[in-house]
């Protein structure tokens, strides 16, 4: 028997169609619930397109906003590095082993983990935008120009700014990343990968403790309080920070520039996303635009040839 009340719940298909826009689901289970309501291939790709450039409401934002700074381990001599910076003009200090913020200026630290000559960890100030990208370029022009090297003993670690995140959103970048991370696994050395990374551990052993925190604390709980991990926990009690710690060593700009990108994009877009699925292709990735997605395809080509 017909029910008038059946009738009045019934979802029309733009509704149907917007559920499933709006859903905090990857690109790919978009597009298994778009096929059942027998959309055709061509109408997905044309509404994910929407998504992607975050014409929809719920979905990735137009623009990101944060803060980042990075510490980039390599070897660099002390006078190459003065008379570099002296024709770039970047502002640097070298300073003992600490972990103070607050300097508006490039510090070099001395760091024990790292085997090579004239080691040394250059950490920048806070970054924001495009005077941050500028900085950090200039950075890296000294550096360059200063003939520093890496080896494998040399990571990137990249900060983004999380003192504004609720425990939930938190927590969301730690299940979002470890649901990305044998993706990201392929665009990173084979150093930095989870079965050989003694400095920067697997999430994903820890992905059902995390899937069930929803703050801070419960986050360094799930992960043994331990700050070598891929994502670091405890970079949040000092810094109210959240490190990124897979990137190998890098002296490069544009690798160290879009990897930070990447970074701060995802903690913006687990605000109020969170992943229940591995994404396992680059297209899959809704935060990012696509030329970074192009940069990171070609990353995955030069390192798994």
């Amino acid at each position: 028997m017909f029910h008038p009340q059946n009738f009045n719940q019934m979802k029309s298909l733009n509704e149907e169609i917007k559920d499933i826009l709006t859903a905090k689901t990857s690109k790919a289970a978009k597009t298994a619930a778009f096929k059942k309501l027998g959309i055709t291939s061509y109408e997905i790709s044309l509404m994910l397109d929407k998504v992607s450039s975050g014409a929809y409401a719920g979905t990735t934002p137009s623009r990101y906003v944060f803060t980042f700074g990075v510490e980039i381990e390599c070897g660099v001599s002390r006078e190459a590095l003065a008379q570099a910076a002296n024709q770039t003009g970047m502002s640097y200090e070298y300073q003992g082993y600490n972990h103070r913020d607050g300097h508006n200026f490039f510090k070099f630290v001395t760091d024990g983990s790292l085997h090579l000559p004239d080691a040394i960890e250059c950490v920048s100030p806070v970054l924001k935008g495009t005077d941050g990208k500028t900085a950090l370029k200039n950075a890296c022009k000294t550096l360059n120009k200063a003939g520093a090297r890496v080896n494998r003993t040399c990571g990137l670690h990249v900060h983004i700014g999380a003192d504004k995140l609720s425990g939930e959103q938190y927590a969301n970048v730690f299940v979002n990343y470890a649901h990305l991370e044998r993706l990201i696994d392929s665009f990173m050395a084979e150093s930095r990968r989870a079965t050989n990374a003694y400095y920067a551990q697997t999430l994903q052993d820890h992905l059902d403790s995390l899937k069930r925190c929803s703050s801070v604390s419960s986050v360094q709980q799930a992960l043994g309080g331990c700050r070598y991990h891929k994502v670091n926990p405890m970079s949040y009690d000092r810094h109210k920070t959240i490190e990124f710690r897979q990137h190998q060593g890098t002296t490069d700009f544009n690798k160290i520039m879009n990897w930070a990108s990447f970074c701060g994009k995802l903690v913006v877009w687990s605000k109020t996303n969170r992943l229940d699925a591995d994404i396992t292709s680059i297209k899959e990735i809704p935060f990012l635009t696509t030329s970074e997605k192009a940069f990171f395809k070609g990353r995955i080509a030069e390192l798994n040839r």
